[in-house]
């Protein structure tokens, strides 16, 4: 399989090291600015630089894996769409309905498979826990979800000022998304944010039969943290890379895949299931 990179931001070793362990050749990569390319292919190993997308043949590329910054996602998007090839896109694809209606009536022409990269949904010990319920025949019943961000992190140089206003959408959707993972789509919701106090939460019901809460408040400290509820049975992830069983008065580990202890979490499994 051969894939070509389309920008190379600071994820992209990661990325790198996960498509060169599941056998990818990296056929070149597209950047910016056709420097930054050249230097980035010296460093890493790579052949080729393309000075634009256009330059990509057909039979050098198996599918697409785009590493921009959010902003420019969409762009990308509409000029790789029509090659047909797979596409593995980091988040979001757009901040705005209109540019996504874009991409959705181009994709309807030309049927191009999309798969954007949430890889908090891959992590060994979120299925390990989820086939530990479903070893004790236990189902599911709510999951709740607290997603603490650091105004730090979001102030830094490095974001532009779309991605901050967005930050929802650039790095919050990733806890966000989890609610569908584990309970499915939404059915219903109900939402109390204060934006002024920076302070986001929900509640509602899933398609899985399962209810979930959601709250993030983004100048207190903490960190990510999911709390699965069935029966007799409770899974704490906190950190979300590790989790812990509760039942019967008694405290289970769950650890991580050894690939998930190699590579960035939840990387390889998504690139598996990419493939």
């Amino acid at each position: 399989m051969k894939t070509v990179l389309i920008g190379f931001g600071d994820i992209a070793p990661k990325h790198l090291d996960v498509l060169k362990e599941l056998n990818c050749n990296i056929a070149g990569i597209v950047t910016r600015r056709y420097h930054t390319g050249i230097i980035k292919a010296k460093e890493f190993g790579i052949d080729k630089v393309y000075r634009s997308i256009d330059e990509i043949s057909d039979n050098e590329c198996d599918f697409f894996t785009v590493l921009v910054t959010p902003e420019n996602n969409h762009q990308i998007l509409k000029q790789i769409i029509p090659f047909k090839k797979p596409i593995l896109i980091e988040k979001p694809i757009t901040f705005s309905s209109k540019e996504l209606l874009v991409i959705i009536e181009l994709n309807k022409k030309f049927r191009t498979p999309i798969m954007i990269a949430m890889n908090r949904r891959f992590y060994s010990v979120f299925h390990k826990g989820l086939d530990y319920l479903k070893s004790k025949k236990t189902k599911l019943d709510a999951v709740v979800i607290e997603a603490p961000e650091r105004f730090s992190d979001i102030n830094l140089p490095k974001f532009s000022q779309v991605v901050r206003k967005n930050w929802m959408f650039s790095n919050s959707i990733h806890c966000v998304d989890l609610i569908r993972f584990f309970g499915g789509d939404i059915e219903k919701i109900e939402t109390n944010s204060f934006p002024t106090k920076h302070v986001y939460s929900a509640i509602g019901h899933c398609k899985k039969d399962v209810e979930f809460t959601y709250i993030s408040n983004w100048k207190s400290p903490g960190r990510w943290s999911v709390n699965l509820y069935a029966k007799d049975i409770r899974i704490i992830f906190n950190p979300l890379e590790k989790g812990v069983i509760l039942e019967n008065h008694q405290q289970k580990e769950l650890t991580p895949s050894s690939e998930d202890i190699r590579f960035k979490t939840g990387f390889y499994l998504q690139l598996k299931f990419f493939l």
